[in-house]
């Protein structure tokens, strides 16, 4: 059901009254929704608004589902739940009702350690006090905090204690303490059944390169097609499908790419089929990232899942989740990819689908159901 630009779903008839609200309903955001509600037993609600417009978001959600979804907001709940896209304080002050609902506050990416990138005191002059300091109050107002990885955990305490301690007065120190006190790690699980009946084909030829991540800044676009521009000019033979969704301008490298690799450019653009995705996974014989922040890739787990070989930066969540040997130092990633094409068989004698299971649903299925016990227990 939809009313306006707000959505409404239930599901589940037995168990806990499980209220959870998605200000950004999109990407990973919806992967944990339809996880939980489609797998975990309780009396389920989803409030959601569309995955865009994520400022607006995380700075009008509040207000805005507490006019427009009043009556839900204040139905008694055992546990709620939602993403750091709402601002949980504000909600629960502008619904009395929700005061003493326990709730769990799921951290996606985080505004404290953003933007990426950049010297400090530029990161500093670019941050949205307001939005970082509203992630703080929102564990505040929470019973647990969840992070999709321990290197994200660890960045946000970090950046949470630096923020603080640049405050000029009236601090509040104990927002660090509860966050470290309350929060730990539990990945967003993924989801394989589409990938149901597919199989990895033998093939011969050259190397097929995979890119199917966001279409933005981030992720950084710019390196991977300038490391395949350098090696098209160079005369190598390969072949690579760019997969993702762009997300509001996309950067304008991704028009430069089917000048400038063309035969080679196999496939560009979303597929809103994820049948049509999985297919497009199990294509490739490598993934590779080239994103600038991360702090789950969902997108690489899933291309592991069906086979292929991740290359990824040194750093970020990376090293907590592939061997060194899958990862590439700063500026490394063009004579990376230049190895692997000139033997494409280092990527297709390995099944690499090992590196995705700990991040399945049937992995991490039981850490969640004791997180949605601790949640609602008195």
């Amino acid at each position: 059901m939809a009313n306006g630009n707000l959505i409404i779903k239930e599901r589940g008839e037995r168990g806990p009254r499980l209220l959870f609200i998605e200000p950004y309903l999109n990407g990973s955001h919806r992967a944990l929704a339809e996880a939980l509600m489609s797998r975990l037993p309780g009396r389920w609600t989803l409030l959601a608004l569309p995955g865009r417009f994520f400022r607006w978001r995380m700075r009008g959600a509040a207000a805005f589902l507490a006019e427009a979804a009043g009556e839900a907001l204040r139905r008694p709940w055992d546990g709620l739940i939602c993403s750091s896209m709402l601002n949980l304080a504000e909600l629960k002050g502008l619904v009395p009702e929700l005061a003493g609902t326990p709730a769990l506050v799921y951290f996606h990416e985080n505004q404290l350690a953003y933007p990426a990138g950049g010297a400090a005191d530029e990161r500093q002059e670019r941050q949205d006090l307001f939005l970082a300091f509203s992630n703080l109050t929102s564990v505040a107002a929470a019973k647990l905090a969840l992070f999709n990885s321990a290197y994200h955990r660890r960045e946000v305490i970090q950046a949470a204690g630096a923020l603080l301690a640049k405050l000029p007065d009236a601090v509040p120190h104990g927002l660090a303490q509860a966050l470290s006190a309350k929060s730990r790690a539990l990945a967003v699980p993924l989801s394989v059944e589409e990938a149901n009946g597919l199989r990895r084909e033998p093939r011969q030829g050259p190397l097929r390169i995979l890119w199917n991540h966001r279409w933005s800044q981030d992720k950084d676009p710019r390196s991977f097609f300038a490391a395949l521009f350098a090696l098209a000019e160079q005369g190598l033979d390969f072949q690579v499908a760019v997969l993702g969704r762009q997300s509001g301008r996309p950067p304008a490298v991704f028009q430069e790419a089917a000048s400038k690799l063309g035969p080679r450019l196999i496939r560009q653009g979303a597929l809103e089929d994820r049948r049509e995705y999985w297919r497009w996974l199990f294509w490739a014989d490598m993934c590779v990232s080239t994103a600038l922040q991360e702090y789950q890739g969902l997108a690489v787990a899933e291309a592991a899942w069906a086979g292929c070989r991740p290359l990824v930066p040194d750093a970020l969540v990376y090293p907590e989740l592939y061997p060194a040997g899958l990862r590439y130092g700063p500026g490394k990633l063009e004579q990376a990819l230049a190895g692997l094409i000139a033997a494409p068989d280092k990527c297709r004698r390995t099944d690499y689908q090992a590196l995705a299971r700990p991040m399945t649903w049937q992995a991490l299925a039981p850490a969640w159901r004791r997180a949605l016990e601790e949640l609602c227990a008195p």
